[in-house]
């Protein structure tokens, strides 16, 4: 009767956990579709860092553009 429980009670917890990780992954999709990503222009502190880089592996040169590229993009 004892081993019995013991099943019930792994059973039961194992729901609970499962329907509060289907909670979250609701309000994180509600919570995407309300605050979609906004993608800003890069920043200046990221710029600066890049140059700063640059300059220490590549001593005297200059950086005249910056441009993310996709992976996308790579491939085609």
């Amino acid at each position: 009767m004892q081993e019995f429980n013991l099943v019930m009670i792994c059973f039961s917890s194992f729901l609970a956990v499962f329907s509060v990780l289907i909670v979250i992954a609701v309000v994180m999709r509600v919570l995407i579709a309300v605050f979609p990503y906004q993608e800003d222009e890069t920043d200046s502190a990221v710029i600066a860092a890049i140059h700063s880089a640059y300059s220490v592996t590549h001593p005297g040169t200059r950086i005249s553009k910056i441009q993310e590229i996709n992976r996308k993009e790579r491939k085609g």
